[in-house]
């Protein structure tokens, strides 16, 4: 009996040292040095467990981290049932800071402060933040210590502020409210809805000109309304983003969380696209909508684009930076009103366009049907010289091969009539430098003018070129006075190659 006695005494000395040693004062002050150490063996950076209480019924803690952050938590706690009702409160005043800790650079101030209650089968935690300036709150729930479910409301957040605390350049500025509703975060099984509104968007143009060589209009402002649907792994969304630039839409932008692909499909119009000027250097007037989808996936990007438009219909597809381009029946007088360009030539137009937009390198192809020259400075000229008008013909059909350089375009041109056919090799109009070099050579019945078009393309000069004419007619004279036998000889070859 005094066995059984003396193993009970010794029971309850252990278990009065054990709960000396966690649940009283002096048992705290003991295991705050040896807390503080594994907590400093964990985080590389310079740690203090400035409070540290642990009762029966109640704990409360603080740990400094560094010289800017600071983790307050305290409440009560039930030993039996494992579970704990308290409150948090983190503090960090330079986000910069704790780049060792969390392994990327951030910046700007962080708070956030809330309640925690629960036990280990489900925990709630419900908490409110300023993250980017925004009013922010949140209700978390755990399961087994996994995240179930989410419902969060962010008001106001400033883009400017949230670009800048993820190291990013500033682009633009304005603000985003956020709506979710997230009753499964199981990554495998996702379930719920995020409504998304931005508004008060102001493009910034200096990083954007820095980091893309865009000069971006300094008063581009945006606006937009993203609903995404959660399920399974993809996030749904349907997008109305609005720029005075452009109009976006998506009726199912899907992002594969697991796979890390997209797929979308989109509709852009351009009221005005001479506002694109900066991106495209070209001005234009009119007006575009195009409609496609756009895939990626690791190492692979392919698109598509369509529009009806210059009476015609345009077709694109992008793939891993090779484009082609079809167009269709598209009206050149159309184009030609589109691009500012004087009126030269009307006709339908098909044009096939490859491109390697990783070399800048391409060839195009156009068949211009049933065509007429409409009048212009050329025409008027050809019609001093030959005394024909070569407006009244019609050209079956032209073709035009290009050649592609980045943005040099290197062309050969062929067209004829019953009475007259026009030609010009290796023509050249550089976009980057809006110019034109072109020669066309017009043969009229038997007479041959050589026309050159040269300057700027909205405004070439247009002239005969007499030494070339000169040429031609000394040609024309060796062919009417030179006797046959004499032609077929070498001498006639040799007069016929040097003019």
């Amino acid at each position: 009996m005094k066995y059984v006695i003396s193993i009970v005494i010794v029971i309850l000395l252990l278990l009065g040292a054990a709960f000396g040693v966690l649940f009283t004062a002096p048992g705290n002050n003991m295991l705050k040095p040896v807390i503080e150490s594994k907590i400093a063996a964990q985080v590389p950076l310079p740690t203090r467990l400035e409070t540290f209480v642990l009762r029966p019924d109640r704990f409360e803690f603080a740990l400094q981290i560094g010289e800017d952050t600071r983790v307050v938590a305290k409440g009560s706690m039930n030993l039996m049932a494992q579970s704990v009702d308290g409150t948090y409160d983190v503090d960090i005043k330079e986000l910069a800071n704790l780049q060792k800790l969390i392994g990327q650079k951030l910046n700007g101030p962080f708070k956030t402060h809330g309640t925690i209650k629960g036990d280990q089968k489900l925990m709630k935690i419900d908490g409110v933040s300023d993250v980017a300036e925004s009013a922010t709150d949140y209700h978390l729930a755990l399961r087994n210590f996994e995240p179930e479910n989410l419902t969060a409301k962010v008001l106001h957040l400033h883009i400017d502020k949230l670009l800048h605390m993820v190291d990013q350049p500033v682009y633009a500025k304005g603000l985003i409210d956020i709506d979710a509703d997230i009753p499964s975060l199981n990554m495998e099984a996702l379930k719920g809805n995020v409504v998304t509104n931005i508004s008060k968007g102001l493009v910034h143009p200096d990083p954007v000109k820095k980091d893309f060589n865009l000069s971006i209009p300094s008063n581009l402002t945006f606006h937009g309304d993203i609903t995404t649907r959660l399920s399974g792994t993809k996030a749904i969304s349907n997008v109305d983003f609005h720029t005075p630039i452009t109009t976006l839409k998506t009726k199912a932008l899907t992002y594969d969380i697991k796979e890390g692909s997209l797929s979308t499909d989109y509709t852009m119009h351009v009221p005005n696209l001479d506002s694109l000027y900066f991106i495209t250097n070209q001005h234009m007037k009119g007006k575009i909508t195009v409609t496609g989808d756009v895939k990626t996936a690791k190492n692979m990007v392919d698109a598509t684009a369509h529009s009806n438009t210059l009476g015609g219909a345009f077709d694109a597809h992008f793939n891993n930076g090779k484009l082609d381009v079809k167009v269709k029946n598209i009206q050149t007088v159309a184009l030609t009103d589109m691009l500012l360009y004087p009126h030269i030539f009307d006709s339908k137009a098909n044009v096939t366009l490859d491109y390697d937009t990783i070399k800048q390198l391409g060839t195009m192809h156009a068949e211009l049907l049933d065509g007429q020259v409409l009048p212009n400075k050329m025409s008027f000229m050809l019609r001093q010289m030959a005394n024909f008008d070569i407006t009244r013909e019609v050209y079956e059909r032209t073709t035009i091969d290009t050649k592609i350089l980045k943005k040099q375009l290197r062309s050969d041109i062929n067209m004829k009539s019953k009475l007259t056919e026009i030609t010009s090799k290796d023509g050249l109009i550089d976009l980057e430098k809006q110019i034109i070099d072109m020669t066309i050579n017009a043969k009229i019945k038997k007479m041959s003018i050589p026309v050159v078009i040269k300057g700027k393309l909205a405004s070439p000069e247009i002239k005969i070129d007499k030494k070339g004419l000169m040429k031609e007619k000394a040609k024309e004279e060796i062919e009417k006075r030179l006797p046959e036998d004499v032609k077929k000889s070498p001498a006639g070859d040799l007069l016929k190659k040097f003019f």
